[in-house]
């Protein structure tokens, strides 16, 4: 059933073939060659990253262009240096490297301008440096500013572009600005624009198109891309009504398609249920070495719709703070408030019941040119070393967090078992189970607030989007990074990496002893598993902070009456997505061979809601971190499935891993899920 938000947006008027290049008009066309292009600002739907420098303003105008309908306004100059100015990424600025900039300015009033085109950086001696790049004088009219071979100084670093005058501070005009690298240079991917029914994404619609979703709709299984372009009536299906109306289009009988009565039951999603804690005691549960089925209810009762799974998913919402991670604190009671200095930014939140205020900080990390409509994208970090640079090269901001006092103790929650931090200031761990909210929940309670802040307006100071946010964390961080994600429904996607027992490694699956072929990864042909992170681990003083004081009355990882394929589960949602990431080597404690079989498991939950294409995992070589292969993956997801931009890696990968191959595999794998329901 397709689901993919970005169809709520799709223009449905198209032109066939030979009129569709007008689908492209928003992006400027570049001579043959020009493949460096690093950024090309047209100004037509915003400030893309622009910003005032000294005492300037800048907005973007409608007022004048070069080409196109809109331009960026420079005002409120009182010396000649003031103007419009732009973070230069260093992902695609390397000192040393020769680039081709280009840009148009012209006077706002009468008169005649020097306008300059110029780099700030910092040398080698930390001090700052302003060679000119290019000028023109400009007394009419739009005047060129251009230099096609310009070299960063070798010593450059904190690069930004500037447009100024040499003397005068009247208002001007900028637009049409692109910076051009050869193709050594690293470049973020453009979007490339959705169009309905384009079935081979070549940016028409022909009869090809035709062909490729009379395929689709006559194929078992459909492919994301299939329910993402071939659903023209947007039903749900890809069946024959898409088939007859796309032929009707083609043969001109039809201008625009129509949306159509959905076809079966409509995806609904996560609802709002009473909450219920009605759970046997520990001491009563039995041990049973079966992965539970997520499809069965507490008393035994089965799903049998979408609309009863989320009924469930509830319920396991609630098994999970009851057995295992304590109270999941919403933020009603909670008054958040932020402060932004540079690249920090302070939360303080109020909780209103007592008055009690407590305070934590993250750091910003902005992209220098943000290329996605309505802001950027912002991952949400439990730490810092998350592969920031790769990120905001790509246009993703990053925010990271003093999750556990690593900035500045005791941060949010210290990660000590002592319970003091932000979040036991206002919340104090206390003998009831209501009170015992364990550490992994507490982080998580601080990612949400920094969501609040930035819904307050932190957003839009930052120019992010926070309705595209990602979450992600490493180890303790992943296991908080997976039950932020799972209990904070406004993140979009969910990225934890390596996070072992207790985040979302199976319990009941070990892999010590095993020995697995890595060579398709480039890695050993013969790597053996030792010890596995144990329950006994977990409830160790040094562990025990992470969840609630019941976690620690479970005899056996057999007894928990839930698995970590249900804590992923939680994520199941139309308008989210799963991102895993574990490693196959040197990862022995965290059982990435666990993670796999989680993955398996909960694909029978997507499956079963339709949404196979908002689940993925991808199992880099080594590496105990989120590496930048991780982070490149998941851009390229993200970019796919929200913003509908064409990827550049094989998105099939990411459903795989080395542990299926015939060499490694667990006939566990096959045989775990077979009682259940679906």
């Amino acid at each position: 059933m397709y689901s993919n938000e970005a169809i709520k947006k799709t223009a449905v008027f198209m032109s066939v073939c030979s009129f569709c290049t007008a689908a492209f008009s928003a992006y400027p066309a570049f001579a043959e060659g020009e493949s460096g292009l690093i950024f090309s600002d047209t100004f037509e739907s915003g400030a893309s990253g622009w910003t005032g420098r000294g005492a300037a303003s800048v907005s973007a105008s409608k007022s004048e262009a070069h080409e196109g309908s809109g331009s960026l306004y420079v005002t409120d100059r009182s010396q000649s240096w003031n103007g419009a100015s732009k973070e230069l990424s260093s992902g695609d600025f390397v000192p040393g490297g020769t680039y081709s900039f280009s840009g148009y300015a012209r006077n706002a009033g009468s008169g005649s301008a020097a306008f300059k085109m110029t780099l700030q950086y910092t040398d080698a001696d930390n001090k700052t440096q302003y060679p000119s790049i290019a000028e023109a004088d400009a007394s009419d009219g739009w005047v060129h500013l251009e230099n096609k071979a310009y070299q960063i100084p070798s010593d450059a670093t904190n690069l930004s572009l500037y447009f100024e005058t040499s003397d005068g501070t009247g208002d001007f005009y900028i637009d049409d600005v692109s910076v051009i690298s050869d193709a050594s240079n690293p470049q973020p991917a453009k979007p490339v624009p959705f169009i309905l029914g384009d079935m081979n994404q070549d940016g028409c619609l022909s009869a090809a198109d035709l062909s490729l979703i009379k395929q689709a709709a006559i194929a078992e299984k459909k492919d994301s891309a299939a329910k993402k372009y071939g659903d023209v009536n947007q039903s749900g299906k890809v069946n024959e009504l898409d088939v007859n109306m796309m032929r009707d289009y083609l043969l001109g009988k039809i201008t625009k398609f129509e949306k159509g009565e959905p076809d079966g039951d409509p995806i609904t999603g996560p609802q709002e249920f009473e909450k219920s804690y009605d759970f046997a005691p520990v001491s009563s549960l039995k041990s049973s070495s079966e992965v539970p089925d997520p499809f069965l209810f507490v008393d035994g009762s089965k799903v049998e719709s979408p609309d009863d799974w989320w009924r469930r998913q509830a319920e396991i919402s609630c098994m999970y703070e009851y057995y295992m991670y304590g109270k999941w604190i919403d933020g009603s009671d909670d008054e958040t408030s932020y402060k932004i200095s540079g690249n920090s930014m302070t939360i303080t939140v109020k909780r209103k019941s007592t008055g009690k205020t407590a305070s934590f900080k993250m750091v910003i990390n902005k992209p220098a040119n943000v290329r996605h409509e309505g802001g950027a994208p912002v991952i949400l970090g439990m730490h810092k070393g998350i592969s920031e640079s790769t990120a905001t090269a790509n246009g993703y901001a990053v925010i990271t967090y003093d999750s556990d006092g690593f900035m500045s103790a005791p941060g949010t929650a210290a990660d000590n078992n002592q319970h003091v931090g932000a979040f036991y200031t206002l919340y104090p761990y206390g003998r009831n189970w209501e009170e015992q909210t364990g550490e992994l929940m507490a982080w998580s309670w601080g990612l949400s607030r920094t969501l609040d802040a930035l819904y307050q307006g932190a957003a839009k100071e930052l120019n992010i989007n926070p309705d595209n946010s990602i979450v992600t964390g490493v180890s303790r961080y992943g296991k908080a990074a997976a039950v932020c994600g799972a209990f904070e429904k406004r993140i979009k996607m969910v990225a934890p990496s390596c996070s072992g027992a207790g985040g979302l490694a199976l319990y009941r699956y070990k892999s010590e002893g095993k020995t697995y072929d890595f060579t398709s990864k480039g890695g050993s042909a013969r790597y053996t598993y030792d010890q596995n992170e144990p329950l006994g681990s977990l409830q160790a003083t040094g562990e025990q902070g992470w969840f609630n004081g019941r976690f620690m009355e479970f005899k056996a990882e057999n007894q928990i009456p839930v698995d970590q394929h249900m804590l992923a589960a939680m994520c199941a949602d139309p308008n989210r997505y799963l991102f895993i990431i574990c490693s196959c080597e040197g990862e022995n404690w965290v059982n990435a061979p666990a993670q796999w079989m989680t993955y398996l498991g909960v694909k029978h939950v997507f499956d079963y809601l339709d949404l196979s294409d908002h689940l993925a995992i991808n199992v880099h070589l080594s590496g105990h971190a989120v590496i930048k292969e991780d982070m490149e993956y998941m851009m390229d997801y993200f970019d796919y499935h929200v913003y509908n931009m064409k990827p550049k890696k094989d998105l099939s990968n990411l459903t795989h891993s080395p542990f299926e191959l015939d060499k490694n595999k667990d006939p566990f794998a096959d045989t775990f899920t077979k009682n259940w329901l679906y």
